[in-house]
């Protein structure tokens, strides 16, 4: 796979048994670069070579796989305790082997990270559960480390100060940062700027998404993914602070808007944003 330039433009798409369909559709965007998102349902063993005739085809690089579980439920902040990554400990053992395959199928594809959420990490590390996310976080490291790939932590569900001794403690050189701006607004876990740069020295990727904050008095309630641009997000800030970083992986566009004209619609004018964004800021 070719490699990308700085802040080059790219996309989370999502893996299926047919991968044509998917790249042309990411070359319609006029984008050849961008996160793999893998199913709970992808046959690993059984789409990789497909997959690998398709990258190369389309000349595709892919910056990291981004692996996700059967039963996750993001509705609102109880059920994100319950379902997503790794708090809930009968999942664990299914998950952890499901993010050892996909592990197994991002380095067929010569892809160099695998990320995740692996739900919400505890405020006191006195927790319990902060020893045993800590645990099964260093195993994956250290899985994905043997196939040369760095294990990278999705951010927002927690604050960056927490996130930032989590990191610590774990101590693996192989674990990183995909720090989402959107995230920490959706789940109202601090500034997106403030955020970044605590984080900074861990970040390998970055999403651009936008959001709103949950609506007051909603408890319980995430806030609302939007089209880049309509939210909270301050993205001609998000974008110097990563220049004055010396950030050199892409800016990947997230949208998880389920009407799929709308979501196309959306990325669209997500493309036209950063490149605006990105020539007034000289990048």
């Amino acid at each position: 796979m070719h490699k990308i330039k700085p802040m080059q433009i790219g996309l989370l798409f999502w893996a299926e048994q047919e991968a044509e369909f998917f790249l042309r559709r990411l070359k319609s965007l006029d984008l050849n670069c961008g996160q793999l998102g893998v199913p709970p349902d992808l046959h690993c063993g059984t789409a990789l070579d497909d997959w690998i005739t398709g990258l190369n085809k389309w000349q595709v690089h892919v910056t990291s796989a981004v692996c996700s579980y059967a039963g996750e439920d993001y509705s609102n902040l109880e059920a994100i305790h319950r379902t997503v990554g790794f708090t809930a400990e009968p999942l664990r053992a299914e998950r952890i082997a499901r993010t050892k395959a996909v592990s197994e199928f991002a380095r067929g594809l010569g892809i160099s990270a695998l990320s995740c959420h692996i739900g919400f990490i505890p405020t006191n590390p006195k927790e319990a559960l902060y020893e045993e996310l800590s645990d099964l976080t260093k195993l994956l490291c250290d899985y994905c480390g043997s196939h040369n790939q760095d294990f990278v932590l999705e951010t927002g569900q927690e604050p960056a100060e927490v996130l930032l001794a989590f990191i610590h403690h774990v101590d693996r050189q192989n674990l990183k940062v995909n720090f989402d701006p959107a995230n920490m607004i959706m789940y109202a876990s601090g500034d997106p700027l403030a955020a970044l740069d605590i984080l900074s020295p861990h970040v390998l990727s970055v999403h651009c998404k936008d959001a709103h904050f949950p609506l007051a008095g909603g408890i319980g309630l995430l806030g609302e993914e939007c089209a880049l641009g309509d939210g909270e997000v301050n993205f001609p800030s998000f974008l110097q602070q990563l220049k004055e970083m010396d950030y050199q992986g892409a800016l990947t566009i997230e949208r998880e808007e389920p009407n799929v004209e709308k979501r196309i619609t959306d990325i669209n004018t997500g493309i036209l944003q950063l490149k605006q964004w990105k020539q007034d800021l000289g990048l």
